[in-house]
């Protein structure tokens, strides 16, 4: 294992036959299934967990009826796969495209899912939500969240769903996914959005000094941090500000979103590690030791900024 991994990662695959197998393949969960609908069943779930984070996505052929519970202390997310095609019932309520079912771990509802689902499951500390909501200072009504169950409009539900495509891709190896930075960066991007979530204010008009001090802030912390340049949220973290707020206050007076200006951080980090290209490890170790989760993605965005491949950064060099 690279020394940049971690310990922690959990990878779990299993391919059900009936409605007894899918449930008790929902590691950590207390999951009772009863199948609806006529005809052989097939179903699939996949977990991905690390830390506070757990991933799982969930597929079966037939519909079901499913109730029971997940970790105490948790927060959950039901995130549809196929966002403009699948709906279901919770509670006697229609959940429609783009809405995402929240509910506390120990008080899931009643969901009645269709034929052919297939949907992503999120659970997290809900004590880790809050610690970040206060760190940003969002004040938000996420205790209710704790509380009862949600359906809540989400604009961003079709990237989120994109982003679990990703994660989930036959094409992406467990391997890639033990880099420290490939969890950190996965972590980032789905606690923002569930943070965005809680996050309703859409106010930050800021004066323009108080801006470049918010900017300067993160800059210099990036800066600082060239070694090991800081995810999104751990940004946030720092200067205490939301990512809306931070992206507004970016966008205002650099003209990047924090997100451009730390992926050519990134970007540039492993332009310096090729051009002192060793033979005991390849390309695609570089790209997941700085955070690129998507190989092919990462070579584009290179040949963008340095207008060569990363192979050619290796030849010129040698």
């Amino acid at each position: 294992m690279n020394q940049e991994a971690q310990q922690d990662l959990t990878y779990h695959h299993e391919v059900t036959h009936n409605t007894e197998e899918h449930s008790a393949a929902w590691r950590g969960w207390q999951i009772t299934c009863d199948q609806v609908t006529d005809g052989k069943f097939e179903g699939e779930v996949t977990e991905l967990a690390f830390g506070d984070l757990q991933l799982i996505r969930d597929r079966s052929n037939q519909a079901l009826v499913k109730t029971g519970q997940a970790m105490k202390n948790f927060l959950t997310f039901s995130v549809p796969a196929r966002q403009h095609a699948q709906e279901f019932y919770c509670e006697g309520h229609l959940s429609v495209a783009n809405h995402i079912l929240i509910a506390p771990g120990d008080r899931l509802p009643e969901i009645h899912t269709p034929s052919n689902l297939d949907i992503f499951c999120i659970s997290v500390d809900l004590d880790v939500i809050k610690h970040m909501l206060n760190n940003q200072g969002i004040e938000s009504g996420l205790n209710s969240y704790a509380s009862s169950t949600y359906l809540k409009e989400a604009c961003f539900g079709e990237e989120l769903s994109d982003y679990l495509h990703t994660i989930f891709s036959s094409e992406l190896s467990t391997q890639v996914l033990e880099y420290s930075r490939i969890q950190d960066g996965i972590k980032d991007t789905i606690m923002q959005h569930l943070i965005d979530l809680a996050d309703a204010g859409d106010n930050y008009a800021v004066t323009p000094l108080a801006r470049k001090v918010m900017v300067d802030r993160a800059r210099e912390y990036v800066l600082a941090n060239l070694d090991t340049p800081p995810t999104i949220l751990e940004l946030c973290n720092v200067v205490g500000a939301s990512r809306r707020k931070l992206q507004y206050c970016f966008q205002e007076t650099f003209g990047l979103s924090p997100v451009s200006y730390l992926r050519i951080m990134r970007l540039n980090a492993a332009h310096r590690d090729l051009l002192h290209y060793s033979n005991q490890y390849n390309i695609q170790d570089v790209a997941a030791k700085w955070g690129f989760l998507h190989y092919g993605r990462f070579a584009s965005e290179y040949r963008t900024l340095f207008a060569e491949l990363p192979s050619q950064t290796i030849k010129r060099a040698s």
